[in-house]
């Protein structure tokens, strides 16, 4: 044992503790840290909590999963889990799982109804909702079929595509903008960024220390020891801002100015990569609308939107211009989805890394050199499909360069004033109520369902609305190819495999998919010799058409596979013209700026609002989704709202003191935690929390609900306001406070 005593004695004196490096002094109590092996016999998989599906490998003993662990041959996680993935055994584990089929018997559907569940078997469940499903269409037509889901797993992208559902997802309140910006300006949307090569980084908004996104802390944190100089602009003080070489508390919302201000310095004073312009970028070709168009975009002007200093500015923009290779790394959510002015500012960063030369080369962002694993219809060729309803629930046909991803800020106002009713049957698919805006307004268009089929694993809210419920495996019972996306100079694919059974009555997406397909659109679900489609049998040509091994059974027990090449830089891309466009012709044809303009946020503080509202993501959780965890509350502990201290003053704000944040659309109740950490006109919420359900003993009724202050929007304000990419403005939201207690 270690104490201040034998410290003493093995010293000599007191004074030595003040005179000595302490890994002199500590050295005999310590061991050098040292990697852990991991056994034998155990299995090899990929972790399923977000999309990084980091590598893994599990330890399982009698049946049950004893330990996990980062895959140390994985490049993406590096050996690494962060908490959620560490943790994520125990959703497997849950003693509040959803574990069997069950209906509804009450018709009456809410927050404050019992549904007075009652089991059932799987083939009674698949046949009521393949009767429903039925009987709806025929009576109300396709345009009353509506998916919440995302596109994957494939099994249930071919379902919705078979039964010609429309299919919304939450795309805009993440990055949905940013693949728009990107396709057109440097040919395709990526999440690989070279930071650990970069020589100077500059980060808006953007946190994955904080957020323990491990694949891009690593990167960062490689890119420090490598000597690289990170500038942060974020309105809060949070651990990326710690570990950055300087930090500047931005206003909410002005990150676009102080991008554009960077190109104006670039531009005037000539300091961008002029042989990566002239060779891969359409500038020559708009070089005079290019250079007009930023004119007016000075430092001075940007620091009155932003409240950087201009000489700040000045000194960060030339910095950038002329310390190779340069980079400013964009992620989800954080600025493709917080604003209203998300297309300006995607779009500003998309030409502050053209402009630096960095685009699919060395320390800068790159696309993942992968191994083309064969789609569903790919292996098997479905007929063709139903043609989808002209006219979308959420209006997003209305945005003409939207995209294919749903909006479901704009949801809630389809179902219930745009098109009151017209939606009778609804697929959900592991999305929580949490996820949307001004949480009451989708809870009231649930209302109006006629049926409604939920697919999860924990009895999150929206069970509340469902009329059968169907327990759906998680990521450690399942089976799938994942092939590198984030860190991916090399192909790198790992394998995801069942490390026990799937328990109770659980069951695969793709028996769902199948089972309903059989039911309801068999042409789809049948190979070239009638016999049906099969998870296992895909799985199998996968491995083999991607050249992996001769089926899934022998790619499992490899585990992984990594091929070595060189990194050669891409001399074309995919956009029109094979070149990186900073002026995009396809916008200016859609009447849409060609180059960002500066816009401001859409709600300011006023005398009624007087804050900027910022929801934050707390390391230990995956947004939404993994609050019923002990193990992760305990590590965040209680949510809390952040103010900082003068504001809390002005308002006798007390520290852990309950505290009311109104918005003009709702209000919340939480804990206060006075910091310095936040400007003093923010205030800063953690996302996710405050589930309604009481079939949650953990996470049910607890936390503040930033999803009751974020107003939601309609699709004809989205087009009024400019917004026409559909960002789901998240952050769009300003707020006021009092005491509560």
């Amino acid at each position: 044992m270690i104490t201040r005593r034998t410290i003493l004695r093995s010293t000599g004196t007191a004074a030595v503790l003040t005179a000595a490096p302490w890994e002199e002094l500590f050295a005999g109590y310590f061991e050098e840290a040292r990697t852990v092996p991991y056994p034998p016999e155990s299995l090899v998989t990929s972790c399923g909590i977000c999309d990084s599906a980091c590598g893994m490998r599990a330890t399982v003993k009698d049946g049950a999963i004893r330990f996990l662990q980062g895959l140390p041959e994985d490049p993406h996680n590096e050996g690494r889990l962060c908490a959620k993935g560490t943790a994520s055994a125990w959703i497997k584990n849950d003693p509040d799982r959803l574990k069997f089929p069950m209906m509804r018997t009450n018709p009456r559907k809410g927050l404050e109804e019992d549904p007075r569940w009652v089991r059932v078997s799987w083939t009674e469940a698949l046949d009521t909702i393949a009767a429903r499903f039925r009987e709806i269409r025929d009576k109300y037509g396709q345009e009353a079929l509506l998916a919440v889901s995302r596109s994957s797993p494939a099994w249930f992208a071919r379902l919705y595509s078979a039964l010609g559902m429309e299919r919304v997802d939450h795309n805009d309140m993440c990055y949905g903008v940013d693949i728009v910006v990107s396709q057109r300006t440097i040919g395709a949307h990526t999440f690989a960024w070279d930071l650990e090569n970069a020589r100077y980084i500059v980060l808006f908004g953007w946190d994955m220390m904080t957020r323990a996104k491990l694949v891009l802390a690593n990167r960062l944190l490689h890119a420090k020891e490598n000597g690289a100089r990170v500038v942060n602009f974020n309105p809060l003080h949070t651990a990326t801002a710690k570990f950055s070489n300087e930090w500047h508390p931005v206003r909410p919302g002005g990150d676009l100015a102080i991008a554009l201000a960077m190109i104006h310095v670039l531009l005037k004073e000539n300091l961008y990569d002029k042989e990566f312009v002239d060779k891969y970028t359409n500038f020559a070709q708009y070089e005079n609308e290019i250079r007009s168009h930023f004119q007016k975009y000075t430092p001075e002007w940007a620091e009155t939107e932003s409240d950087v200093p201009a000489s700040v500015i000045w000194r960060v923009a030339r910095e950038f211009g002329t310390t190779k290779p340069a980079v400013a790394p964009l992620h989800k959510k954080t600025l493709a989805a917080n604003y209203e002015n998300a297309a300006p500012m995607c779009h500003a960063i998309a030409i502050l890394n053209i402009l630096a030369g960095n685009i699919d080369r060395p320390g800068g962002h790159y696309f993942p050199r992968t191994i083309s694993i064969p789609s569903l219809d790919a292996i098997w060729k479905p007929p063709a499909y139903p043609k989808l309803p002209a006219k979308r629930v959420d209006g997003r046909e209305k945005l003409p360069l939207a995209g294919s991803y749903g909006m479901f800020s704009t949801l809630a106002d389809g179902m219930t004033r745009v098109y009151p009713g017209r939606v009778k049957f609804l697929f959900w698919n592991n999305y929580h109520l949490n996820s949307f805006p001004d949480y009451r307004r989708i809870a009231e268009a649930l209302k109006t369902v006629e049926f409604m089929v939920l697919v999860d694993i924990l009895p999150m809210d929206a069970m509340y609305f469902a009329d059968v419920v169907l327990p759906s495996t998680m990521f450690l019972e399942g089976s799938d190819l994942i092939s590198r996306t984030y860190n991916a100079k090399s192909p790198f694919v790992v394998v995801r495999q069942p490390v026990t059974p799937a328990p109770f009555e659980t069951k695969s997406a793709s028996y769902i998919a199948i089972e309903l397909g059989k039911r309801l659109a068999p042409d789809y679900f049948k190979k070239p010799d009638g016999a049906w489609l099969n998870g296992s049998e895909l799985l199998d040509e996968q491995v083999k058409r991607a050249g992996l091994g001769e089926s899934f059974a022998d790619f499992r027990k490899k585990g992984f596979f990594a091929k070595e090449q060189a990194f050669t830089p891409r001399t074309t891309f995919a956009t029109a013209t094979g070149k990186c466009q900073i002026y995009v012709p396809e916008f200016a044809a859609k009447s849409h700026d060609p180059l960002p303009n500066w816009r401001p946020k859409r709600d300011l503080p006023g005398p009624e609002y007087p804050y900027y509202l910022i929801t934050t993501l707390p390391g230990e959780h995956k947004r939404n989704s993994t609050q019923n965890n002990p193990i992760l509350n305990e590590i965040g502990g209680e949510s809390y709202v952040q103010i900082h201290p003068s504001t809390a003053q002005k308002h006798s704000i007390r520290n852990g003191g309950l505290v009311r944040v109104r918005s003009r659309v709702g209000e919340a109740l939480g804990r206060a935690r006075l910091t310095e950490t936040v400007r003093p006109d923010v205030i800063g919420v953690p996302h996710g929390f405050g589930h309604k359900s009481a079939w949650l003993s953990v996470a049910g009724g607890k936390g503040f609900t930033d999803n009751d202050l974020v107003p939601a929007q309609s699709i004809e304000e989205a087009y009024q306001h400019g917004n026409w990419l559909g960002a789901g403005c998240i952050m769009d939201c300003v707020v006021a406070i009092e005491p509560a207690d």
